[in-house]
């Protein structure tokens, strides 16, 4: 295989790839934040710091 080839190939990779990256990102930041906004609310008024 030539270069030509490889390029493609790494190309192609990318565009596949690149966007589950960004999507599993997205998904793992909104988990963290719902924990975040379900933790804050689960602390009792008084024990606010």
């Amino acid at each position: 295989m030539d270069r030509k080839d490889w390029t493609r190939i790494g190309l192609a990779a990318a565009v596949v790839l690149v966007p589950g990256g960004f999507l599993l990102g997205a998904a793992l930041a909104a988990q963290r934040l719902r924990e975040k906004a379900r933790d804050k609310a689960a602390v009792p008024p008084d024990e606010v710091a």
